[in-house]
């Protein structure tokens, strides 16, 4: 189904325009309600290419699991303390990632949020998301999160080709990646979604279409399609520089990005960011959340936060963050930059004058309002009662486009 992708040549006509967008996928400043990340960060085994702090521990659970637990805690209680109008604001996302979170106990994750709950007022609707390795994924499992409350899921498949793991440096368990898309399509859960990664070298753009069609053919409702980066710091950039292992493939990674959005909307996925299709109403809430830059807290080792204009990060290393042995420090958010990088990834339309009014001073909004007028004449985005959206034609010029307005 999928190998005979779109032609990457038809009209922007045949594209998204603002008119086919519901007003609730018009994307708007929303600053009263709060989001919370916990990092988990502890895997299996650490895949070559991430950058994300996190430890390789093998199958067993983390020795110092429940004293994790208990610092995660804490850091919630000290934030309150340096900013106590945050428990004026509701929460209405939590996301468990990583690491694996879905390596420690589901007792302990039930625990935090119920200390959540007890810190903080919860939206009726508030999501609820764990990010889940195949390893670890079952029916059993995901019964255990529906009863606590967890009402998202997403898994790290990245590849079902066993060599594209290999190449990746991800544990590969057979049983598991082949029971993956029957579990999910009997999920006591509904928002499930997975992640899949594109320009792995030694599988060809047919073999990733054929991972994709699986997805697509069961239905799910959120799709994250990356492709393969080559990160600083990695054990997969050592291993280029010491010719061990090749560079991602680039010039397939770019044939594919510029067909997967005509391809995805044949199957009634809406295109909102530019790794990120979901059907109507499964966006990932609370990682729009960065993207339409509103305050979250970022809690657990090497996590980041934006809290009442300040941004802080947490140290990379599960040990020091447990003994407290950083002081925290909090620097002041700088939206002329900062909103660049965020709410210009959206492909789904946004009110920017509303967030270019709210959060930037008179001569960033001139700058910002004359660089956008200059995307819209060169053709590459629609204006339309003060509502933004991306052409397909920015796509490839995304990174230099986003330079070009944080400048």
């Amino acid at each position: 189904m999928c190998e005979s992708h779109p032609n990457q040549n038809k009209t922007k006509q045949s594209f998204h325009h603002m008119k086919e967008f519901s007003k609730d996928s018009i994307w708007q400043v929303r600053n009263s309600t709060l989001g919370v990340y916990v990092h988990f960060p502890y895997c299996l085994k650490k895949c070559d290419y991430c950058d994300f702090y996190s430890e390789g521990i093998g199958s067993g659970p983390a020795n110092d699991e429940s004293t994790l637990f208990s610092a995660y805690q804490s850091e919630v209680s000290e934030r309150i303390s340096h900013f106590p109008k945050l428990r004026e604001r509701t929460v209405d996302t939590v996301f468990f990632g990583g690491g694996t979170p879905s390596k420690a106990s589901t007792k302990l994750w039930k625990q935090f949020l119920e200390f959540l709950r007890s810190e903080f007022s919860f939206a009726d609707d508030t999501e609820i998301s764990i990010e889940v390795n195949p390893e670890d994924l079952s029916p059993d499992l995901l019964d255990e999160y529906a009863k606590i409350g967890i009402n998202r899921v997403n898994v790290g498949v990245q590849t079902l080709h066993p060599e594209g793991l290999s190449f990746l440096g991800r544990h590969y368990d057979k049983g598991k990646y082949t029971s993956l898309v029957t579990t999910l399509t009997h999920s006591p859960i509904q928002r499930v979604g997975i992640d899949l990664m594109y320009g792995i070298p030694g599988l060809k753009s047919s073999d990733f279409y054929r991972d994709l069609d699986q997805f697509l053919s069961a239905g799910l409702p959120h799709l994250s399609l990356y492709s393969l980066t080559l990160e600083k710091g990695t054990k997969y950039s050592r291993d280029v520089s010491d010719s061990i292992k090749r560079e991602p493939e680039e010039i397939t990674q770019a044939e594919i990005l510029v067909t997967l959005p005509e391809l995805m909307e044949k199957f009634g996925y809406r295109w909102y960011e530019v790794s990120n299709y979901a059907k109507p109403g499964y966006e990932s809430k609370h990682n729009l959340k960065y993207w339409t830059y509103e305050p979250y807290l970022g809690i657990g080792p090497g996590a980041h936060g934006m809290i009442e204009g300040h941004r802080y990060g947490n140290p990379r290393n599960a040990n020091l963050y447990q003994k407290k042995q950083t002081e925290a420090k909090y620097e002041p958010a700088t939206p002329s930059s900062e909103l660049s990088l965020t709410l210009f990834r959206l492909f789904s339309p946004f009110r920017y004058l509303e967030f270019i009014e709210t959060h930037l001073e008179k001569n960033s909004q001139s700058k910002y309002i004359q660089t956008i007028q200059s995307w819209e004449k060169r053709g590459l985005c629609d204006l339309s009662d003060g509502v933004f959206q991306w052409r397909k034609e920015a796509l490839l010029l995304l990174d230099d486009l986003i330079l070009e307005i944080s400048d």
